[in-house]
């Protein structure tokens, strides 16, 4: 059985997953909820995937992308 954090990460990732725009406060809470690596690199591919659906990227969801990147980079 998921933890109570890996539940409301899976249900905050879901909503971004359906969410065509997802809101700016939608993505803080999942950047401030990370409890471990695997979860930055879900949240990054979600990202990316956010990106590719779109000829004209969000340019949060690029800086977002970006700065996740350079987070995972730093703690490896």
């Amino acid at each position: 059985m998921p933890s109570t954090q890996e539940r409301y990460f899976e249900v905050l990732m879901e909503r971004i997953r359906n969410d065509r725009y997802p809101s700016g406060q939608l993505l803080d809470r999942v950047e401030a909820g990370f409890w471990n690596s695997e979860q930055i690199v879900e949240y990054v591919d979600l990202l990316i995937d956010k990106i590719d659906e779109s000829w004209y990227p969000s340019g949060q969801l690029l800086d977002r992308a970006q700065r996740m990147l350079t987070i995972a980079a730093a703690a490896s």
